[in-house]
C-alpha cells in the first residue's frame, strides 16, 4: 500500500531522515516515535509532498508519488499538520466541504456525509462558528474530521466493505489539543475507519495512548529507524533508552501493551 525506500532528506551537511526503508500494509495503523528532532513530521511531510528534495522511492499503491494526478491522489492521501492555522472566515461547515472539493457529487450528497463524520467526532454543533473563533482541540477535531471527509468514497459509488482500501491518512500530533474524553474518542473513530481498509501513519508523543491502536511501531533516532515491528517486538526497556536516552519503567498489561512510566 505505501512503500519508502531509502528516503533521504539533509539539510546542509545534517541529515534529517537517513535510508527510511518502510512498508504500511492496508487497514494498517503505524504510530512513529522518537524524540523531538529525530525526524518523525519531516517523515510526514516527504510522504505527503510537503518535502521535494529528498532522495529515494514513496509509492502508494504501487505508484511512485509523481506519477499520481494531484486531484486523484487527493482523494487518497490526506494529512493533518500538528498546527492547522486559518487565516480566513471560513465556517467549519466551508472548512469540512473543501475536503469534497475534488468529488464530483451534489452538494446535498456531500453535505450528507460530511454530517456523518461530523456525528462520529461531535462537531455538529460547530457549524456556523468561524473556525478562527474554534479552541484549539474543537478546530484540531475540525481538521481530521476535514481529512476523514476527504478520503470517503464518492457519495455515488455503492457502499462496500473495504471502501478505505488503498487510501492514507497521515496524522502528527492529532490529540495534542484534546482532552481525555475526546483523545480516546478520537482514536476510536480513526480505528474504525482502519477496519474498512483505511492505512494510517500516526505521529505522537503520547505512547501509552496510541500503542494499544498500533498494528506497527517505528521507533526512530537521528533520522534512522532504530527499531520497526509490532508492539512487542519494539516496545522494551533496551530500544526506549537508546530512543530516548533514559531508562523506563514498562508496567505490563492485560492488553499485553505495556504502560510506560519514568
Amino acid at each position: 500500500m505505501l512503500e519508502l525506500e531509502k528516503i533521504a532528506l539533509y539539510h546542509g551537511a545534517t541529515p534529517l531522515l537517513n535510508g527510511l526503508d518502510i512498508t504500511l500494509k492496508v487497514g494498517e495503523f503505524a504510530t512513529v516515535i522518537g524524540e523531538n528532532g529525530c525526524g518523525k513530521s519531516t517523515l510526514l511531510r516527504c510522504i505527503a509532498g510537503l518535502h521535494s528534495h529528498y532522495s529515494g522511492r514513496v509509492a502508494l499503491n504501487d505508484r511512485e508519488l509523481s506519477g499520481w494526478n494531484t486531484k486523484t491522489l487527493a482523494t487518497q492521501r490526506a494529512f493533518v499538520n500538528q498546527h492547522n492555522q486559518v487565516q480566513f472566515a471560513f465556517l467549519t461547515e466551508e472548512v469540512l466541504q473543501l475536503g469534497r472539493i475534488n468529488q464530483k457529487e451534489t452538494l446535498a450528497q456531500s453535505t450528507e456525509l460530511i454530517c456523518q463524520v461530523a456525528e462520529q467526532l461531535s462537531i455538529g454543533h460547530l457549524f456556523g462558528r468561524d473556525v478562527r473563533t474554534l479552541s484549539g482541540g474543537e478546530r484540531q477535531r475540525v481538521f481530521i474530521a476535514k481529512a476523514l471527509v476527504q478520503l470517503l468514497p464518492n457519495a455515488n459509488t455503492a457502499k462496500y466493505e473495504g471502501a478505505f482500501e488503498g487510501k492514507l491518512l497521515l496524522l502528527d500530533e492529532p490529540t495534542s489539543a484534546l482532552d481525555f474524553r475526546f483523545q480516546k474518542a478520537m482514536m476510536d473513530v480513526i480505528k474504525s475507519y482502519c477496519q474498512q481498509g483505511l492505512s494510517v501513519m500516526c505521529v505522537s508523543h503520547d505512547m501509552n495512548l496510541v500503542l494499544p491502536y498500533a498494528n506497527q511501531v517505528i521507533l526512530l533516532a537521528n533520522g534512522r529507524c532504530l527499531a520497526q515491528g509490532q508492539v512487542c517486538e519494539v516496545i522494551n526497556e533496551q530500544n526506549l533508552q537508546q530512543c530516548f536516552g533514559v531508562t523506563p519503567t514498562l508496567i505490563p498489561q492485560a492488553n499485553s501493551v505495556p504502560l510506560i512510566t519514568h
